[in-house]
């Protein structure tokens, strides 16, 4: 018999290979967070279970914002590593993280675990272009990761108006990139990196969503796929995540003159280092 690549049952395996997620939704403590593009532990949870092998245990996020997937892998018994270029949200992003470890000791009823108080998963403040620095080759068991939006300053999502996530003016804020091409260069760079940080094999799993200037779209999800094929990884597949039920203000867009679409759905890419 083949050797399981993950623990998943039948049931929760056929589940998951459903294309399209509409069952994801965040917590009580997500709900609260200030991070304008947090997504919830329940979706890192989920591509943690169906895509980290058996024997995985280190899982990336270079864009890691809060630390949704950092604090879902220590959640889960795992080593999770992030980069964050805002030192508010590598601080938060810690915070939570060290409160997962509180927990964990206090349900065990075993007294403070020194060397557990210190936790294995954290976040460093820097940015995602200097990944090799602070990753080493071949390390990485995972990688679930959202880059920032493209071109962020003064921009709202446009289906419900609301505020994306930015940082200012920080010169390595790849968000603030005026020109298309060059900010999935600049993608390509930093996903260059993450290449060669998986394991032969390892996944890459990239959250986005397409994108709308005025009158002119953008394929975001397509470009940046091919971006990442061109370095290296295989295409291996694509999820739909649908957030419709986050969206409780849409706006007829473009009426009543022209048409546009209320996007209210991102889409995962999985994107697979070759095995040799």
């Amino acid at each position: 018999m083949p050797k399981p690549y993950n623990a998943l049952g039948g049931k929760k395996w056929i589940q998951n290979s459903i294309s399209v997620w509409s069952d994801i939704r965040k917590s009580t403590e997500e709900a609260r967070l200030k991070h304008p593009a947090i997504f919830p532990e329940m979706l890192v949870e989920r591509l943690i279970e169906t895509f980290l092998p058996l024997e995985g245990e280190v899982i990336l996020d270079p864009f890691a914002g809060s630390g949704s997937t950092i604090v879902t892998a220590e959640k889960m018994g795992k080593t999770g590593l992030g980069i964050e270029l805002s030192e508010e949200f590598a601080a938060l992003a810690n915070q939570r993280i060290q409160e997962v470890v509180h927990s964990t000791d206090e349900a065990e009823d075993s007294g403070p675990d020194i060397e557990k108080l210190e936790f294995k998963s954290r976040v460093h403040h820097g940015s995602a272009l200097n990944l090799s620095e602070m990753v080493s080759p071949e390390s990485v068991d995972l990688c679930i990761t959202s880059p920032p939006y493209w071109n962020v300053l003064n921009q709202r999502r446009s289906a419900d108006h609301k505020t994306v996530r930015h940082y200012g003016n920080h010169e390595q804020d790849l968000g603030v990139v005026e020109d298309y091409a060059e900010f999935l260069d600049e993608l390509k760079e930093v996903f260059g990196q993450v290449l060669t940080a998986l394991r032969p094999g390892g996944y890459c799993c990239v959250v986005v969503m397409d994108l709308r200037k005025k009158s002119q779209f953008f394929p975001f999800h397509s470009d940046l796929a091919t971006r990442l094929q061109q370095i290296g990884f295989i295409y291996d597949d694509l999820i739909i995540w649908n957030r419709q039920s986050e969206y409780n203000n849409l706006r007829p867009l473009g009426f009543p003159s022209v048409f546009r679409v209320n996007k209210v759905h991102e889409f995962i890419l999985l994107m697979q280092k070759r095995k040799g």
